[in-house]
């Protein structure tokens, strides 16, 4: 017996279990699929998730998190990466650096006419940025729980309010400049999971992200279940991969029944679930009861795109000098960033063994796609994976001639198994009251409860690792 099962290739369900072994649950954690976070293709090695790793420096919610489960984040792991990241228009270069001072002299370089209308908005955004990042640290779930708490939200309504105000009069400045807009619709593309709301008060903390730093490790994500399924395996709870759920049972205590890869059928039994919104064990719970937490009905998250990357192995000759490890690349800055006009790219670091001639990287390239079938066809996405192509050519005009690695049937084979690790473009509405869009993970049942990035889909990156936490809490506030 169990004290928590969790079910979920995602990291928020590898942070769930992990951090409730931590803290003396039995744990088993079974990974459907057990993908992870990393890809080897021939002799490069890739990154699946295009998001930018935030929240891991000093003082802020992801490392807080990995400090409390003993994850050390050696010298070898930068924290701070300069330029954080970079969008690319056509005409339009913008590094976003680490530095304050740098970062808006790098955007009043290119939209000289918009400094007084940018260095406003970034100090009400540094501001908002703070008040959320404490706000985050006393109420991990961020929409309030109790009475107690919507008093102390009370107390940060103003910086809200304030913030609110000077993110309409950005957003109204906007409105009026078509390429600036496309730098912060492309922010937002990189760093958020939710496309709705480009200005709620979470949006602050996102565009504060140069500021707060974005991480870097040789290994990628994978670093991060590695060491989710360490720390689960030192406290004596089990991981299983490959392990299909074909039935979920609940009577005093929950059963799995999981097919393996052989085939073969076990059981597993615990006192407590946690299950991934992306897992495929949470159609199994909404077929017995249809929603399995009531405000679905009322403020959904509706999956706007999945992602579809292809993943290149380039020389390093073929691209430009000074590239960020993160870019977005906007093609038409009058087109809708989501209809075939965006596209995230990744690169590694270049072999510095070897010199430039010789040197190789890798890159990778998503956009997002619609979650009809139609759009995901081999014909669909054969042609995409070519308007791909001829878009990045008008950025980089010696990549096609660089390519050195190319597999397009595994580009759309990794695309579509990775939709239970890698989190979907969303459309979420704020709450009514707090103007958060923040989402509960509770159930119907008092011993089930839900992780995934569609909770906290403003958080970006730090929703899988905010939200595995917040989960494992619930169980734990449950005791044994």
């Amino acid at each position: 017996m169990y004290d928590l099962l969790v079910t979920g290739d995602d990291l928020a369900s590898h942070v769930a279990a992990a951090y409730a072994s931590r803290k003396g649950l039995k744990t088993l954690l079974v990974a459907q699929s057990g993908l992870g976070g990393l890809q080897i293709i021939d002799d490069f090695v890739f990154n699946l998730d295009p998001a930018p790793m935030t929240g891991l420096g000093p003082d802020q919610p992801g490392f807080s998190v990995l400090a409390e489960l003993g994850i050390e984040l050696s010298e070898a792991y930068s924290t701070s990466i300069s330029p954080a990241y970079q969008v690319l228009l056509p005409g339009h270069r913008i590094d976003f650096d680490a530095e304050p001072d740098a970062l808006l002299s790098e955007l009043v370089r290119e939209f000289p006419e918009r400094q007084t209308d940018l260095r406003d908005f970034y100090s009400s955004a540094r501001e908002a940025s703070f008040v959320f990042r404490d706000w985050i640290a006393e109420h991990p779930r961020v929409q309030p729980q109790t009475l107690k708490e919507y008093f102390s939200y009370l107390k940060i309504f103003p910086f809200m309010l304030q913030y609110k105000f000077a993110a309409a009069r950005f957003d109204k400045m906007l409105s009026q400049d078509a390429a600036l807009e496309k730098v912060w619709e492309a922010q937002q593309a990189l760093l958020s999971l939710n496309t709705d709301d480009l200005f709620s008060f979470a949006s602050a903390f996102q565009y504060s992200a140069p500021l707060r730093g974005v991480a870097y490790f040789p290994q990628g994500k994978q670093f991060l279940f590695n060491a989710m399924i360490q720390i689960l395996e030192e406290g004596g709870g089990l991981y299983l991969s490959g392990h299909s759920i074909t039935s979920i049972g609940r009577e005093k205590t929950i059963t799995l029944e999981m097919q393996s890869p052989d085939g073969s059928i076990s059981r597993a039994a615990g006192r407590h679930l946690i299950v991934s919104t992306k897992s495929d064990a949470l159609p199994l719970l909404e077929a017995k009861r249809g929603h399995v937490i009531f405000s679905e009905r009322f403020r959904p998250a509706k999956i706007v795109g999945y992602p579809f990357t292809l993943f290149l192995g380039v020389a390093q000759k073929s691209l430009p000098e000074q590239l960020a490890r993160h870019i977005a690349v906007v093609a038409d800055v009058h087109k809708d960033l989501y209809d075939h006009n965006a596209i995230l790219l990744e690169t590694g670091l270049p072999e510095n063994d070897k010199p430039l001639s010789q040197a190789k990287n890798f890159m990778t390239a998503t956009i997002y796609l619609p979650a009809d079938d139609a759009a995901w066809t081999e014909e669909a996405l054969r042609r995409e994976a070519e308007s791909v192509l001829d878009r990045l050519d008008e950025f980089f005009p010696f990549l096609k001639d660089g390519i050195e690695l190319y597999d397009l049937d595994k580009s759309i084979e990794l695309s579509l198994n990775y939709r239970k690790v890698l989190s979907p473009k969303y459309k979420v509405r704020n709450a009514f009251f707090t103007s958060f869009s923040a989402k509960s993970d509770r159930t119907r049942w008092n011993n089930v409860f839900l992780t995934g990035a569609s909770l906290l889909a403003d958080f970006g990156f730090e929703a899988e690792i905010l939200s595995g936490r917040n989960a494992a809490l619930r169980v734990l506030q449950k005791g044994k």
